[in-house]
């Protein structure tokens, strides 16, 4: 046995002719399936013995198991996944039902064509008196509310931070309680989760400016500021430790849509006096070539172990795309084109009136054509328009017309989705990002999109 596997008896050492790839633990069982390099899987206290997938020229680098038990996926190198359940087994490339899945630079969901509007709602796990929180506390009925206002399927961006929705502000230990909440409503109302892990400045989760060290293997460190609690500090893990333990516990959520391992990443330097959190603006991009490396590394090593340890969820890169450090020109197809990074991302937050805002080096055009270039899809990770009920702002419905007009022009250009910042319960007078109940950019949006699958 591994770990805490118990022991169930050994292998048919007549079946086995290669190295053992992964064990594959049966949710609500003691069992698990053992695979092998060869795609032989032997089963342990399971309603699969054994049985054996065909893997041709490629191998097997993970699984996992069907969040009922009755089956397994299988990931090979060549990043084909295969499925096995009660009575037959498929030796074919097969997308589990559910899952938001790729053909070739395309997305899929249940193995059409997948084109999705959803919005934003990075505060969507604040508790107060549990953790300390990122934006507004949400009840339940608001929460409800947000994922009802959308169609089925959409998906909606969350912060699961460790410094501010996952530890417990009284005992300094992960506590995953809101975050579960958050993961039961959308499951509810049969709605799909990006889950950010962190974010560039650190500002609601360790404190620190992610610069170019952190992106070169920092991210293994613990940063803890003790003064950021009564004493304990908030994130008592480091950003590795804590994205594998994330990775697998929410993995085989059925709300689960994508990964996004950081948000707005650039390898950049803060200086001191600005440091943690006044960066934003203040920032210097001492070496581009260096920082572009640095993300590229950061990318194939943190993309590549999610995608071991969750070999059926796609990375979305979470960039913001307008020419951050590390990012800029031919440089963001570069760092796009890890192989840990599945979906690339541009959040887009020019003007109202510009459909497809930017530069001839940086812009939206050019970031849908490099990601067409590379073979991979691209979204609108966030789209704000300022707006509001207070003198001088622009009203709701001019809003949601210039909202459908960016939409429009980009998803006709080949962004594969569009998610909208930020649902709040409920909307700033004052003129804000906020999108509020009622908003009519939610149906205008849905309606464009038209069911989501097609």
């Amino acid at each position: 046995a591994f770990g805490d596997a118990k022991f169930f008896g050994a292998d048919n050492a007549s079946a086995i002719s290669s190295s053992v790839a992964h064990i594959i633990p049966v949710p609500l069982s003691a069992g698990y399936w053992v695979a092998t390099r060869d795609g032989t899987v032997n089963g342990f206290m399971t309603s699969i013995a054994s049985s054996r997938v065909t893997v041709g020229t490629s191998w097997v680098v993970g699984g996992a198991a069907y969040p009922n038990g009755t089956g397994y996926w299988i990931a090979l190198a060549d990043g084909a996944v295969l499925s096995g359940a009660v009575g037959a087994i498929s030796s074919s490339p097969a997308q589990p039902s559910g899952i938001i899945g790729l053909q070739g630079s395309h997305l899929t969901l249940n193995g059409l064509p997948y084109t999705f509007f959803g919005v934003n709602a990075y505060e969507a796990a604040t508790s107060w008196g549990e953790n300390a929180g990122c934006g507004s506390e949400l009840t339940n009925d608001q929460l409800d509310s947000i994922f009802s206002s959308l169609p089925p399927n959409s998906l909606v961006r969350i912060w699961a931070f460790q410094g501010s929705m996952a530890t417990n502000v009284t005992t300094g230990q992960i506590d995953w309680g809101p975050l579960n909440r958050v993961f039961n409503a959308a499951e509810q109302f049969g709605q799909k989760l990006i889950v950010a892990v962190s974010d560039q400045g650190g500002t609601c989760d360790n404190q620190h400016w992610q610069d170019l060290a952190w992106y070169s293997g920092g991210f293994q460190n613990v940063y803890n500021l003790p003064g950021n609690s009564a004493g304990t500090g908030l994130t008592p893990l480091s950003y590795w430790q804590y994205l594998q333990e994330l990775v697998q516990r929410y993995r085989t959520s059925p709300a689960l849509g994508m990964w996004e391992p950081i948000s707005e990443p650039e390898a950049s330097s803060c200086p001191a006096l600005f440091e943690p959190t006044n960066c934003g603006g203040h920032q210097t991009c001492p070496d581009e070539v260096a920082a572009s490396q640095a993300l590229r590394y950061f990318f194939d090593v943190v993309g590549g172990e999610i995608h071991t340890l969750d070999p059926v969820h796609l990375v979305e890169s979470g960039t913001l795309g307008s020419g951050q450090c590390g990012l800029e020109g031919s440089d963001f197809a570069y760092v796009s084109a890890s192989p840990g990074i599945d979906v690339l991302s541009y959040h887009d937050y020019y003007p109202g009136d510009e459909p497809m805002g930017g530069d001839q080096w940086n812009g939206i055009a050019v970031r849908i054509a490099q990601a067409i270039s590379i073979g991979k899809p691209i979204i609108a990770g966030e789209m704000g328009i300022t707006g509001g009920s207070y003198p001088g702002c622009e009203s709701d419905a001019a809003r949601a017309d210039e909202f459908e007009a960016k939409a429009t022009s980009q998803l006709s250009a080949g962004t594969a989705g569009v998610l909208l910042w930020d649902e709040v319960p409920s909307a700033s007078v004052s003129c804000s990002y906020d999108i509020g109940p009622g908003d009519p950019a939610i149906p205008a949006l849905s309606s464009l999109v038209g069911g989501l699958v097609g």
